[in-house]
């Protein structure tokens, strides 16, 4: 193994283990994250978000903002379903 072949699987491991999440593009998104931030009140709701937020296949996002929608509703609300 070359020293430029191990240069590239370091770099290229390094993108698996980025800390930062994926950006998103815009479009891919209709719902602000920091207005779902604001409804976030437990822990299971809080891990909810950063799934969502590092999600970047869009289908799988919306299925996962759609369950926090289900998680986050009032007492009141759950009672009319």
């Amino acid at each position: 193994m070359t020293h430029d072949t191990k240069k590239k699987q370091k770099s290229w491991l390094r993108k698996l283990f980025c800390s930062t999440p994926p950006q998103v593009k815009e479009d891919d998104t209709k719902i602000s994250f920091s207005a779902l931030k604001k409804l976030a009140r437990t822990k299971e709701q809080k891990d909810i978000l950063k799934l969502i937020e590092w999600e970047t296949i869009p289908s799988v996002r919306a299925a996962w903002i759609d369950y926090f929608f289900e998680k986050t509703k009032h007492s009141k609300c759950k009672k009319s379903d």
